[in-house]
């Protein structure tokens, strides 16, 4: 939970964020289900398979089409993990490997979390267009000799729902997947490191601070977080106090189109009744999530064209939803493995102030993080500009030198 440090750094950024768009907002430009994807029975395992150790495979297959990374023998894979509620869950993903031999060790892994596509199934990464990151992105790591294992996250795709950032289980997802991806290609090396992209950065940080015990067998090096998603709770408090606001939308940017995923997230952890604080076509309109990806939210008559007025009631009880928001805010955890962060000055999805609070704290409290700012880069330019910064310091805790 947000530490009573933590508001006061928060609050520094508010300003910032409520002229800002949300932190969770417009990872991909838009995304559409694959032509030629796998089939949705993949997805869905017998239940009997399901219980075993958590990563370990269900089953894989190869990947070809267009969601392959070329120069890499690229798979479809099913693994196991655990939610929130401690029952063993089946989670898809894509491996892709280098070509070639080896070095001693094994190939280096990247363990990598996408970003904000939605909570339906059809939002999958495996399963549609224009997710984060993409093939060129994964084939850069590729060509400079890294396997990179790119999870859909428990809840997307395969049965149950979407913990949508939850970090235990985004994090659980991703140091999974690290496991199981020596299984289905012994030349995946033993070794990794946890990078991710807005959400994924979010889910990187989490891996970061519990990966070490969770995949004791896998060692954690590092992880890179670009862009990650944080104060989420501290958005949505300025959203509804907006509501009250005679200036009506001012101070939210757009994080009311991503109210339906974070409450869906927070359904996965507790009992959140969003009848204590929607409105009545806020709540009639909570299903749309349940079927469409982001993109498609953001159309004028769905969530897209709705501000705080349409989405909070004046006098709601946001007390629950807020809890999970600020237990799941990655400013005050104690990590165990060392960070990058990445950030463009440019950025009005994750403001600059919002991430520059975060880290504030996480070094306040001795935690070891590099950051580093990019001039005139927004969201979605961060991966590809700050991509030779990255490959650098993650060679570095592999000890490969170039």
């Amino acid at each position: 939970m947000q530490t009573a440090i933590a508001r006061v750094i928060a609050a520094a950024a508010v300003a910032c964020l409520a002229l800002s768009a949300s932190a969770c907002a417009g990872d991909t430009p838009g995304v559409a289900e694959v032509a030629g994807a796998p089939q949705s029975g993949f997805y869905a395992p017998p239940a009997e398979s399901i219980p075993g150790q958590h990563g370990s495979v269900i089953r894989s297959q190869p990947l070809t089409g267009s969601q392959a990374v070329q120069g890499a023998r690229n798979s479809l894979v099913l693994y196991r993990s655990v939610d929130a509620q401690g029952k063993p869950v089946a989670v898809s993903g894509t491996l892709a490997v280098p070509e070639g031999t080896p070095p001693a060790g094994g190939w280096p892994l990247l363990s990598w979390a996408p970003g904000t596509n939605g909570v339906a199934d059809a939002c999958a990464p495996s399963r549609a267009e224009g997710s984060s990151p993409g093939k060129d992105d994964q084939a850069r790591w590729v060509a400079k000799g890294y396997a990179v294992a790119r999870t859909d996250y428990q809840g997307l795709g395969t049965p149950g729902n979407h913990g949508y950032l939850i970090g235990e289980t985004e994090q659980r997802a991703v140091s999974d997947f690290a496991t199981a991806a020596r299984e289905v290609d012994k030349s995946v090396g033993s070794r990794w490191v946890a990078m991710g992209h807005s959400q994924g950065g979010h889910a990187a940080l989490f891996a970061a601070g519990a990966a070490a015990a969770w995949a004791p067998g896998s060692e954690l090096l590092g992880a890179v977080a670009l862009a990650p998603a944080s104060h989420l709770g501290e958005q949505v408090r300025m959203a509804k106090w907006t509501v009250s606001n005679p200036l009506g939308k001012l101070g939210t940017g757009d994080v009311s189109l991503y109210v339906p995923l974070l409450v869906r997230g927070a359904q996965t952890v507790t009992d959140v009744d969003p009848a204590r604080f929607l409105t009545e076509r806020a709540v009639s309109m909570l299903s749309i999530a349940d079927s469409e990806c982001t993109a498609a939210l953001r159309d004028r008559g769905k969530w897209g064209g709705l501000s705080a007025k349409d989405v909070f009631t004046k006098d709601g009880d946001l007390s629950g939803l807020l809890r999970v928001l600020d237990d799941n805010d990655p400013s005050g955890l104690r990590f165990t493995a060392p960070v990058l962060v990445l950030q463009g000055r440019s950025d009005m999805t994750v403001p600059l102030k919002s991430t520059d609070a975060m880290v504030a704290e996480q070094q306040l409290h001795g935690q070891s993080v590099d950051y580093r700012k990019y001039d005139d880069v927004d969201h979605s330019g961060i991966v590809a500009a700050s991509f030779a910064d990255a490959l650098g310091w993650v060679d570095t805790r592999f000890g490969i030198t170039r």
